[in-house]
């Protein structure tokens, strides 16, 4: 197991995307939790408003990633476009936190942060991409071990503001803690990036932008991406929600929303590392399954609760299903283009802006006709649904492929 964590970290590229979506995970995990509460509680969205505000800055993102993996794959220019990426978020976070304000919130969620979160994608492109060259790397291991790295600093950022927060420190201050990590990301990239002739990726996919495009666009992929994004919307429904459930039916503070969602982060680290040998003994639409009816039950729990006090052991579950949630999907979705490592990562975006879409949706359609509960319960319904749906369609994916092979 030693060796196999040596030859991880000596492939520089594959550190680059350990290091560099370890701090991802710092930043977002400053932002996610405490976003609606910002833009909803403090600056006076409504919750519509707040949800047409996320959706565009997804439809945003995922353009901007989509282009920015078929770039990469067309001209391997990765570390020019993650260095305008990063400049874009130091921007954002400064804007923020220096000028706080509704256009600022506006500018923030639906243009900079959405263009500058489209490195999250092509870190992962970089670690795709040098773990199917490295024969010496496990591919399944190091996906796994780089998205644990992102939930192993979302984990322990939370609890973190949480502390600060319960000692006077404003919420507004996260923005500034955004810019500060795209500074040190920026840092890393340019002292750990090999030099050309040693690993810099090189493969070019000779296809046009439309050409990659129709590629990404079959019917296969998209009615498979959407399934998937159904099933991690629950997860993005839970970041919208958390501190809204946490603080008007739970009865709990600020500080509770960041160290509820620290515990379930951390929960999700050894599940992650874990997943790679679980997925030894079954197949990658199962585990989600799996995942699913775990997640759905905590959704359904937390909602059903009245006080925080039993609230916090629902840690356990939904740590343990967001963990297979929140992993294993992502290289379910690269294999389904993984001779494309910047567009099929690019992907991986398209699934995260869809899941927050329809979260939004979900978010601000319930809001007319339930209250924050309800809308707990029909995430859960729609991702068991969307799980089993999954399962059905690789199964007989899969006994079509026997038959032909036979045949």
């Amino acid at each position: 197991m030693l060796s196999v964590f040596v030859n991880f970290w000596n492939d520089r590229l594959l550190r680059i995307a350990f290091l560099c979506i370890l701090m991802m995970g710092a930043a977002l995990a400053s932002i996610v939790p405490f976003q609606s509460v910002i833009g909803i509680e403090q600056l006076g969205f409504t919750s519509t408003q707040y949800a047409i505000l996320m959706i565009i800055g997804s439809i945003i993102g995922v353009t901007a990633s989509i282009s920015a993996g078929i770039y990469c794959d067309q001209t391997g220019y990765y570390k020019q476009v993650l260095i305008t990426c990063i400049i874009t978020g130091i921007v954002a976070g400064c804007l923020m936190y220096f000028l706080p304000s509704k256009f600022s919130f506006i500018m923030f969620h639906t243009l900079l942060a959405p263009l500058a979160f489209t490195a999250f994608t092509q870190y992962f492109a970089l670690a795709s991409l040098s773990a199917a060259r490295n024969k010496h790397i496990n591919k399944d291991f190091s996906m796994s071990l780089i998205r644990a790295s992102f939930a192993g600093s979302y984990a322990l950022t939370p609890p973190f503001w949480a502390l600060l927060i319960a000692n006077d420190v404003e919420l507004i201050t996260v923005y500034g803690f955004i810019a500060l990590v795209h500074v040190i990301i920026l840092v890393l990239v340019f002292t750990n990036w090999p030099s050309k002739n040693q690993s810099e990726p090189e493969q070019k996919s000779g296809m046009s932008f439309l050409q990659a495009l129709k590629e990404l666009t079959s019917k296969s992929i998209l009615m498979r991406l959407f399934l998937i994004s159904l099933m991690t919307g629950t997860n993005a429904l839970y970041n919208i929600i958390l501190g809204l459930l946490i603080l008007n039916n739970l009865g709990g503070s600020e500080s509770d929303v960041g160290f509820f969602a620290g515990g379930v982060a951390l929960m999700e680290v050894p599940i992650m590392l874990g997943s790679a040998i679980i997925l030894r003994h079954m197949s990658r639409t199962q585990l989600m399954f799996v995942g699913m009816v775990i997640y759905a039950g905590f959704l359904i729990g937390i909602s059903s609760f009245q006080t925080l006090q039993y609230a916090w052991f629902l840690i356990i579950p939904a740590g343990i299903g967001a963990g297979i949630l929140l992993s294993v999907p992502l290289s379910y979705i690269q294999e389904l283009k993984s001779n494309r490592p910047g567009a099929s990562s690019a992907l991986i975006s398209v699934s995260q802006v869809m899941a927050m879409v329809i979260a939004s949706l979900i978010f601000a359609l319930g809001s007319y006709f339930t209250d924050y509960a309800g809308i707990a319960w029909i995430g859960a319904t729609l991702g068991l649904i969307a799980s089993a749906l999954l399962l059905v369609l690789d199964r007989y994916a899969n006994d079509r492929y026997t038959r032909t092979r036979r045949g």
